[in-house]
Protein backbone atom coordinates (compact mmCIF):
# COMPACT_ATOMS: atom_id res chain seq x y z
CA UNK A 1 0.00 0.00 0.00
CA UNK A 2 3.02 2.88 1.00
CA UNK A 3 4.91 1.43 -2.21
CA UNK A 4 1.92 2.40 -4.21
CA UNK A 5 0.56 5.39 -2.72
CA UNK A 6 4.29 6.96 -2.51
CA UNK A 7 3.98 7.19 -6.56
CA UNK A 8 1.24 9.84 -8.23
CA UNK A 9 0.08 7.93 -11.05
CA UNK A 10 0.06 3.97 -9.12
CA UNK A 11 -2.14 6.13 -6.51
CA UNK A 12 -4.58 7.51 -8.96
CA UNK A 13 -5.12 3.73 -10.44
CA UNK A 14 -5.86 2.52 -6.83
CA UNK A 15 -8.29 4.79 -6.53
CA UNK A 16 -10.18 4.20 -9.57
CA UNK A 17 -9.77 0.76 -9.02
CA UNK A 18 -11.51 0.88 -5.67
CA UNK A 19 -14.01 3.45 -6.91
CA UNK A 20 -15.17 1.15 -9.54
CA UNK A 21 -15.22 -1.86 -7.07
CA UNK A 22 -17.53 0.16 -4.57
CA UNK A 23 -19.76 1.02 -7.43
CA UNK A 24 -20.25 -2.20 -9.03
CA UNK A 25 -21.06 -3.45 -5.40
CA UNK A 26 -23.61 -0.67 -5.10
CA UNK A 27 -25.32 -1.47 -8.02
CA UNK A 28 -25.55 -4.87 -7.41
CA UNK A 29 -26.84 -4.30 -3.80
CA UNK A 30 -29.15 -1.83 -4.89
CA UNK A 31 -30.27 -1.94 -7.96
CA UNK A 32 -29.57 -5.82 -9.55
CA UNK A 33 -30.59 -7.87 -5.67
CA UNK A 34 -33.96 -6.00 -4.79
CA UNK A 35 -35.21 -5.52 -9.13
CA UNK A 36 -34.65 -9.22 -9.54
CA UNK A 37 -35.19 -11.00 -6.27
CA UNK A 38 -37.29 -8.31 -4.53
CA UNK A 39 -38.71 -10.70 -1.86
CA UNK A 40 -36.22 -13.39 -1.63
CA UNK A 41 -35.13 -15.19 1.67
CA UNK A 42 -32.44 -17.73 -0.10
CA UNK A 43 -30.05 -18.09 1.93
CA UNK A 44 -27.56 -18.09 -1.15
CA UNK A 45 -28.81 -14.23 -1.77
CA UNK A 46 -28.37 -13.50 2.09
CA UNK A 47 -25.06 -14.52 2.19
CA UNK A 48 -23.78 -12.70 -0.84
CA UNK A 49 -25.26 -9.57 0.31
CA UNK A 50 -23.35 -9.98 3.32
CA UNK A 51 -20.31 -10.55 1.40
CA UNK A 52 -21.04 -7.84 -0.60
CA UNK A 53 -21.46 -5.54 2.72
CA UNK A 54 -18.05 -6.29 4.17
CA UNK A 55 -16.38 -6.01 1.26
CA UNK A 56 -17.48 -2.69 0.65
CA UNK A 57 -16.76 -1.59 4.56
CA UNK A 58 -13.18 -2.99 4.51
CA UNK A 59 -12.36 -1.23 1.13
CA UNK A 60 -13.80 1.62 2.76
CA UNK A 61 -11.62 1.28 6.00
CA UNK A 62 -8.31 -0.06 4.65
CA UNK A 63 -8.18 2.99 1.98
CA UNK A 64 -8.43 5.59 5.20
CA UNK A 65 -6.41 3.92 7.30
CA UNK A 66 -3.66 3.37 4.63
CA UNK A 67 -4.02 7.34 3.19
CA UNK A 68 -4.08 8.32 6.72
CA UNK A 69 -0.97 6.59 8.09
CA UNK A 70 0.55 7.19 4.12
CA UNK A 71 -0.09 11.54 5.22
CA UNK A 72 0.89 11.04 8.79
CA UNK A 73 3.89 9.34 8.15
CA UNK A 74 7.87 10.52 8.00
CA UNK A 75 8.58 9.87 4.33
CA UNK A 76 11.67 7.16 4.22
CA UNK A 77 14.10 9.61 2.71
CA UNK A 78 13.66 11.73 5.88
CA UNK A 79 13.97 9.02 8.14
CA UNK A 80 17.18 6.89 6.24
CA UNK A 81 20.48 6.37 8.34
CA UNK A 82 22.84 4.35 8.39
CA UNK A 83 24.49 2.18 11.05
CA UNK A 84 28.47 1.78 10.06
CA UNK A 85 31.39 -0.20 11.22
CA UNK A 86 34.48 1.82 12.69
CA UNK A 87 36.70 0.80 9.45
CA UNK A 88 34.61 2.47 7.37
CA UNK A 89 34.15 5.86 9.59
CA UNK A 90 36.90 7.15 7.81
CA UNK A 91 35.70 6.32 4.16
CA UNK A 92 32.58 8.36 5.47
CA UNK A 93 34.47 11.55 6.53
CA UNK A 94 36.54 11.74 3.25
CA UNK A 95 33.36 11.71 1.19
CA UNK A 96 32.23 14.76 3.13
CA UNK A 97 34.99 16.75 2.57
CA UNK A 98 34.59 16.61 -1.07
CA UNK A 99 32.72 19.67 -2.54
CA UNK A 100 31.73 20.91 1.11
CA UNK A 101 31.68 24.48 1.75
CA UNK A 102 31.89 23.76 5.46
CA UNK A 103 32.50 21.29 8.64
CA UNK A 104 31.00 21.70 11.92
CA UNK A 105 32.40 19.50 14.85
CA UNK A 106 30.98 19.01 18.30
CA UNK A 107 32.75 16.62 20.51
CA UNK A 108 35.73 16.61 23.13
CA UNK A 109 39.94 17.44 22.36
CA UNK A 110 38.84 17.54 18.45
CA UNK A 111 42.34 14.98 17.89
CA UNK A 112 40.54 13.81 14.69
CA UNK A 113 39.42 17.29 13.56
CA UNK A 114 43.24 18.72 14.09
CA UNK A 115 44.82 15.67 12.42
CA UNK A 116 42.91 14.87 9.45
CA UNK A 117 39.96 17.23 8.73
CA UNK A 118 41.78 20.53 8.98
CA UNK A 119 44.55 19.86 6.93
CA UNK A 120 42.67 18.08 4.20
CA UNK A 121 39.91 20.99 4.02
CA UNK A 122 42.60 23.29 4.01
CA UNK A 123 44.60 21.53 1.32
CA UNK A 124 41.12 21.34 -1.27
CA UNK A 125 40.23 24.99 -0.31
CA UNK A 126 43.79 25.75 -1.30
CA UNK A 127 43.60 23.89 -4.81
CA UNK A 128 40.27 24.68 -5.77
CA UNK A 129 40.58 28.29 -4.38
CA UNK A 130 36.92 27.94 -2.59
CA UNK A 131 36.32 29.43 0.33
CA UNK A 132 36.03 26.78 3.67
CA UNK A 133 34.20 26.95 7.13
CA UNK A 134 35.34 25.30 9.88
CA UNK A 135 33.58 25.40 13.44
CA UNK A 136 34.79 23.24 16.52
CA UNK A 137 33.20 22.92 19.78
CA UNK A 138 35.58 21.26 21.87
CA UNK A 139 35.96 21.47 25.87
CA UNK A 140 37.23 23.70 27.57
CA UNK A 141 41.14 23.39 28.40
CA UNK A 142 41.00 25.80 30.91
CA UNK A 143 38.38 24.14 33.13
CA UNK A 144 40.23 21.87 35.38
CA UNK A 145 37.16 19.79 36.67
CA UNK A 146 36.03 19.15 33.36
CA UNK A 147 39.54 17.90 31.86
CA UNK A 148 39.60 15.74 34.83
CA UNK A 149 35.79 14.36 34.40
CA UNK A 150 36.51 13.43 30.96
CA UNK A 151 40.17 11.90 31.25
CA UNK A 152 38.21 9.75 33.88
CA UNK A 153 35.64 8.68 31.46
CA UNK A 154 38.28 8.22 28.23
CA UNK A 155 40.08 5.56 30.78
CA UNK A 156 36.95 3.61 31.31
CA UNK A 157 36.56 2.84 27.86
CA UNK A 158 37.40 -0.66 26.99
CA UNK A 159 39.56 1.33 23.95
CA UNK A 160 41.96 2.46 26.79
CA UNK A 161 43.27 -0.47 27.29
CA UNK A 162 44.32 -0.87 23.53
CA UNK A 163 45.93 2.53 22.92
CA UNK A 164 47.79 2.33 26.07
CA UNK A 165 47.43 6.31 26.65
CA UNK A 166 46.81 6.89 30.49
CA UNK A 167 44.82 10.42 29.98
CA UNK A 168 45.29 13.13 32.98
CA UNK A 169 43.46 16.32 33.18
CA UNK A 170 46.79 17.56 32.34
CA UNK A 171 46.76 15.25 29.10
CA UNK A 172 43.41 16.41 27.97
CA UNK A 173 44.31 20.04 28.68
CA UNK A 174 46.80 19.86 26.22
CA UNK A 175 45.29 18.07 23.30
CA UNK A 176 42.51 20.48 23.19
CA UNK A 177 44.89 23.57 23.48
CA UNK A 178 46.84 21.67 20.44
CA UNK A 179 44.06 21.81 18.89
CA UNK A 180 43.00 25.43 19.01
CA UNK A 181 47.07 25.90 18.48
CA UNK A 182 46.80 23.86 15.02
CA UNK A 183 43.31 25.92 14.25
CA UNK A 184 45.07 28.96 14.90
CA UNK A 185 48.21 28.41 12.37
CA UNK A 186 46.15 27.09 9.78
CA UNK A 187 43.76 29.62 10.00
CA UNK A 188 47.04 32.20 9.72
CA UNK A 189 48.04 30.70 6.65
CA UNK A 190 45.11 30.09 4.61
CA UNK A 191 43.20 32.87 4.16
CA UNK A 192 40.14 31.23 2.18
CA UNK A 193 39.79 29.20 5.39
CA UNK A 194 37.47 30.63 8.43
CA UNK A 195 38.25 28.74 11.74
CA UNK A 196 35.98 29.29 14.63
CA UNK A 197 36.26 27.25 18.33
CA UNK A 198 33.88 27.27 20.70
CA UNK A 199 34.52 26.22 24.45
CA UNK A 200 32.29 23.65 26.03
CA UNK A 201 31.21 23.80 29.44
CA UNK A 202 30.64 19.92 29.56
CA UNK A 203 31.72 16.71 27.71
CA UNK A 204 29.51 14.25 25.82
CA UNK A 205 29.90 10.70 25.00
CA UNK A 206 29.13 11.36 21.29
CA UNK A 207 30.78 13.38 18.57
CA UNK A 208 29.14 15.43 15.54
CA UNK A 209 30.60 15.72 12.39
CA UNK A 210 28.71 17.53 9.51
CA UNK A 211 29.23 18.74 6.39
CA UNK A 212 27.48 19.59 3.16
CA UNK A 213 27.04 16.08 2.50
CA UNK A 214 26.52 14.06 5.15
CA UNK A 215 26.44 14.16 9.37
CA UNK A 216 28.55 11.42 11.23
CA UNK A 217 28.10 10.30 14.68
CA UNK A 218 30.72 8.68 16.29
CA UNK A 219 31.14 7.71 20.00
CA UNK A 220 34.51 8.21 22.22
CA UNK A 221 35.11 4.77 22.11
CA UNK A 222 36.81 4.29 18.63
CA UNK A 223 35.72 0.61 18.22
CA UNK A 224 32.16 1.35 18.62
CA UNK A 225 29.36 1.50 15.46
CA UNK A 226 29.02 5.00 14.17
CA UNK A 227 25.79 6.27 12.37
CA UNK A 228 25.77 8.93 9.43
CA UNK A 229 22.45 10.50 8.03
CA UNK A 230 22.90 12.35 4.50
CA UNK A 231 21.80 16.08 3.58
CA UNK A 232 17.91 16.20 3.11
CA UNK A 233 16.95 13.71 5.91
CA UNK A 234 15.29 14.41 9.21
CA UNK A 235 18.09 13.55 11.22
CA UNK A 236 20.81 15.50 9.26
CA UNK A 237 18.65 18.48 9.58
CA UNK A 238 17.65 17.69 13.47
CA UNK A 239 21.88 17.40 14.25
CA UNK A 240 23.03 20.53 12.42
CA UNK A 241 20.33 22.70 14.37
CA UNK A 242 21.79 21.17 17.79
CA UNK A 243 25.61 22.23 16.88
CA UNK A 244 24.09 25.85 15.89
CA UNK A 245 22.41 26.28 18.92
CA UNK A 246 24.93 24.79 20.77
CA UNK A 247 27.24 27.43 19.24
CA UNK A 248 25.18 30.22 20.61
CA UNK A 249 25.35 29.17 24.03
CA UNK A 250 29.30 28.61 24.18
CA UNK A 251 32.28 31.11 24.35
CA UNK A 252 33.65 31.74 21.17
CA UNK A 253 37.42 31.90 21.12
CA UNK A 254 39.45 35.09 19.56
CA UNK A 255 41.90 33.44 17.35
CA UNK A 256 42.05 36.15 15.04
CA UNK A 257 46.07 37.10 15.49
CA UNK A 258 47.88 36.19 12.76
CA UNK A 259 51.39 33.79 13.03
CA UNK A 260 54.24 34.23 10.82
CA UNK A 261 57.35 31.91 10.80
CA UNK A 262 55.69 28.52 11.19
CA UNK A 263 56.81 25.66 8.50
CA UNK A 264 53.32 23.20 9.37
CA UNK A 265 55.00 20.11 9.02
CA UNK A 266 57.31 21.14 11.42
CA UNK A 267 56.09 22.85 14.30
CA UNK A 268 58.78 24.07 16.86
CA UNK A 269 58.44 24.24 20.59
CA UNK A 270 59.29 28.08 19.92
CA UNK A 271 56.34 28.41 17.54
CA UNK A 272 53.67 26.99 20.39
CA UNK A 273 55.77 29.30 22.84
CA UNK A 274 55.28 31.93 20.57
CA UNK A 275 51.62 31.45 19.71
CA UNK A 276 51.17 31.03 23.59
CA UNK A 277 52.29 34.49 24.12
CA UNK A 278 50.19 36.27 21.58
CA UNK A 279 47.16 35.00 23.16
CA UNK A 280 47.96 35.17 26.85
CA UNK A 281 48.13 31.03 27.21
CA UNK A 282 49.78 30.30 30.81
CA UNK A 283 51.44 27.24 29.69
CA UNK A 284 54.04 25.44 31.26
CA UNK A 285 57.54 24.11 29.84
CA UNK A 286 56.20 20.37 30.17
CA UNK A 287 52.83 21.66 28.51
CA UNK A 288 54.68 23.25 25.52
CA UNK A 289 56.39 20.10 24.59
CA UNK A 290 53.54 17.88 24.90
CA UNK A 291 51.49 20.03 22.12
CA UNK A 292 54.38 20.38 20.41
CA UNK A 293 54.53 16.95 20.33
CA UNK A 294 50.49 16.78 19.30
CA UNK A 295 51.05 18.95 16.37
CA UNK A 296 53.05 17.07 14.87
CA UNK A 297 51.38 13.51 15.03
CA UNK A 298 49.38 13.51 11.98
CA UNK A 299 47.76 10.29 13.00
CA UNK A 300 44.20 9.57 12.24
CA UNK A 301 42.32 7.45 15.21
CA UNK A 302 40.31 5.65 12.21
Amino acid sequence: MKAILRQKSKRKQLLWIVGLILLVIFLIRVYVIPKHFPNSTNETLIYLKSVLDKISISLIVSMFIGWFLFKIEVPEEQSKFEIIEPKRIADYFALGRIGTSFWYFSGGVGRFSRNVTIPKIAEISQSNNTSKIIRLNIINPLDEELCENYAKYKNSLRSAKDTKINWSSKFVKNQAFATIFKSIIYKSHFPMLEIDIYLKKIFTTTRTDLNESNCVITKEDKRDLGLVCTKDTFLYKTYKEEIYQESKQLSKLNIDKEIDNVVLNNITKINVEEIAKLYDFKLEEQDLIEITGFLNDGKSIY
